[in-house]
């Protein structure tokens, strides 16, 4: 054999060596075969409860370790639309979004869906806070990591508007859920972590759930709010609700300082923090746009 044939064949035994080896490294970081690649939908089965579609989309670069961030959608149940927002936010990024749909017809008006059902009994007995709405969270966390092979703790959350009314309270009334980030941005009314108001408006009355202070402040909530959020379409205008401010910015505003006054006369930490978006009314996207520097960037 000539030496240019044992030369090439050396070669060409080397670069398949090269390739067997490269296939482990690559699998290593490629996301588990899920289904939730790109983007699209699937079905969340909660035993006992109705099914709700979830749109998803993950980023181009998602691993199996991926950061999973549960998006909620607004007073329309257009989760899709949500989804899609994020769909640019994510794209070059380690990061699975799922927007959970909670439909009319299953979850009824705003006490279905952004308060989760969650109310006292006649009887005073304390409130399943999970038998509602909120109780389809942690379940969808679960079965994310599982379609996608990974081993994460927490997960992140985004809300706006009626989904912002839905986070804040999720972070308050289920706060040992495994959330290590949330953004309740420009809700249109809040549960006031105090006993200034009946429930749902505050913790006063006798149909309250159990609030615990130190456990819902150490959690890390970023109250989002645009400046330009000073519109009455679609606010709530009744009584309790104006108590707290006559937009949704100077209720935003309310909430974050009485959160604040609780957690210093009860000498707990806080961790929330509240932050303004110049110039940005009661718009999803341009509020997702600002959250996913919070949430995917770290910034304060």
């Amino acid at each position: 054999m000539s030496t240019t044939a044992v030369v090439r064949r050396l070669g060409m035994a080397l670069a398949a060596l090269l390739i067997v080896a490269a296939v482990p490294a690559c699998a290593a970081t490629a996301p588990a075969s899920s289904g939730l690649s790109g983007r699209g939908k699937f079905e969340l089965a909660v035993p006992g409860r109705p099914t709700i579609p979830v749109y998803y989309v993950s980023g181009e670069h998602a691993t199996r370790n991926a950061t999973i961030l549960i998006v909620m959608h607004g007073v329309e149940r257009n989760a899709a639309d949500y989804r899609n927002s994020w769909t640019d936010l994510v794209r070059d990024r380690d990061v699975v979004v799922l927007a959970p749909q909670f439909s009319a017809a299953d979850f009824g008006d705003a006490e279905g869906y952004n308060l989760g059902g969650v109310g006292g009994s006649d009887a005073g007995e304390p409130a399943d806070v999970t038998a509602g709405s909120y109780g389809y969270i942690q379940p969808l966390f679960e079965a994310a990591r599982d379609r996608i092979g990974g081993e994460q703790h927490s997960f992140e959350m985004f809300g706006h508007s009626a989904g912002a009314q839905f986070v804040h309270r999720y972070v308050m009334l289920v706060p040992d859920a495994p959330v290590s980030l949330a953004v309740a941005a420009n809700a249109g009314w809040y549960l006031m972590p105090d006993d200034g108001a009946d429930f749902p408006f505050g913790f006063g009355g006798g149909a309250a759930p159990v609030f615990d202070p130190a456990l819902a402040f150490s959690r890390r909530l970023v109250v989002m709010l645009g400046t330009a959020d000073t519109g009455s379409d679609n606010l709530r205008t009744d009584d309790d609700a104006m108590r707290q401010g006559a937009t949704r910015l100077a209720r935003g505003e309310e909430f974050f300082a009485r959160a604040e006054a609780v957690a210093h006369d009860d000498g707990v930490a806080f961790r929330w923090r509240v932050q303004e978006v110049p110039g940005v009314g009661h718009d999803q996207e341009k509020m997702a746009r600002a959250a996913a520097a919070v949430l995917l960037d770290g910034a304060s």
